[in-house]
């Protein structure tokens, strides 16, 4: 294969490449989406933050059932999906966005596609080119020079033949060009290749073709790959890119108060994960009365482990170790995941009914957790010698 040739494949496979990526960046024309169909193409663009790395739409647990009701009701509600997702940012980070905004780590993302095959392009161009007429008897470095300028000459002629058929020059100024480039073809057959430094030249050149090759095949994979997985579950009317807002537009979830979630919760009363947030946050404050209040108002809905393992927790600082113990063992039974019910039950067992021994097993469970915050950790330990020693 020539080298010309060579650079019109590639040229080719850049064109077409850049085609595909204009065409993903083209809006969808706009279709008419039913609320079911708007509210699965929002949870499959979203995360699920409780699950294994699922998308809420396919997320198997009661968690992910609940996010799906949410969202049902936020479009139902007239929600925008800007709204939509920007709720979800705020709450969990930009860490729930299964396809990476243009802002942030997102940006760094879709630009790094993009300067491989800037840097291909630039590996596989960057060959010797011709640099003009070349005098009788002159030495190349290179074979693949002496090749490009042959093949570049003969380009020219042919090129001035098709110019002079359709009667684009007059006789005098094709005559003129035609002996120049006779000159120059008779120049290059007489052109010596230089032998120390032939081979050496035609591996470099080589080797930038293949390097440009492989930097081009790497950065229009990544780059694909993106536009397919962006693509696929765009709003009809969106960029690839993804309508989630700046920065400045997102919300801030700690600037949200207890009356503006207390709200929210009184328009979706039925909508678990809000409550266990508002909870949380109570929970979190030492306001255990309003903390209660909620978590009651989702196990009436769900046997929810958070909720039972906290309410479990809250009954025994009240003094009814025995009923704070029965909610906690249900959390465990229901899920042994979480790490709060473990040491509730370990605490419960040894303040509240002198249980040393109990209270060792929930404890061990907890060491054994590699992913345990440091500071937790200590304070495992620390219970953990207690009641080793009590026991």
């Amino acid at each position: 294969m020539s080298r010309r040739t060579s650079n019109y494949l590639y040229m080719g496979a850049i064109v077409a490449l850049l085609a595909v990526v204009v065409i993903g960046l083209i809006p969808r024309e706009a279709a008419v989406e039913t609320d079911a169909e708007r509210a699965h193409r929002i949870a499959s663009g979203l995360r699920c933050p409780f699950c294994s790395g699922e998308s809420i739409a396919e997320a198997p647990s009661g968690i992910g059932s609940d996010l799906r009701a949410l969202i049902a009701e936020q479009v139902a509600g007239g929600m925008s999906d800007d709204e939509i997702f920007d709720y979800y940012v705020s709450v969990y980070t930009e860490r729930v966005l299964l396809s990476p905004p243009l802002l942030g780590w997102g940006l760094i993302l879709w630009l790094l596609p993009v300067l491989l095959l800037v840097a291909g392009i630039l590996a596989v161009l960057g060959r010797r080119v011709r640099a003009g007429p070349l005098p009788s008897g002159a030495v190349l470095a290179s074979r693949d020079a002496l090749e490009d300028a042959r093949e570049a000459v003969a380009m020219d002629l042919a090129d001035l033949d098709m110019q002079e058929a359709a009667g684009e020059l007059d006789p005098a100024t094709g005559a003129q060009l035609r002996a120049a480039y006779e000159a120059e073809r008779d120049a290059l057959a007489a052109t010596v290749i230089e032998p120390a430094a032939d081979d050496g030249g035609r591996n470099r050149s080589r080797g930038r073709t293949v390097a440009g090759a492989v930097v081009l095949f790497g950065g229009a994979l990544l780059l694909t790959v993106l536009v397919v997985v962006t693509v696929r579950d765009r709003a009809p009317g969106d960029l690839i890119t993804g309508g989630i807002a700046s920065d400045a537009q997102q919300l801030d979830f700690s600037t949200i108060s207890n009356e503006e979630l207390e709200e929210t919760v009184a328009s979706h009363p039925d909508s678990i994960p809000i409550r266990l947030m508002l909870a949380a946050r109570y929970f979190t404050d030492g306001d255990y009365a309003a903390a209660s209040e909620q978590y009651i108002e989702v196990l009436n809905r769900e046997r929810h482990p958070e909720a039972l393992a906290n309410v479990g927790w809250m009954l025994h600082l009240g003094g009814d170790s025995a009923s704070g113990l029965q909610l906690v063992e249900e959390s465990l039974a229901l899920t042994g995941e979480l790490a709060l019910p473990h040491w509730y039950l370990a605490n419960i067992r040894y303040h509240g009914f002198g249980d040393a021994a109990g209270a060792v097993a929930p404890l061990d469970t907890l060491m054994a957790v590699e992913t345990l915050p440091e500071v937790f950790r200590s304070l495992v330990a620390e219970l953990l010698a207690e009641v080793e020693a009590a026991s």
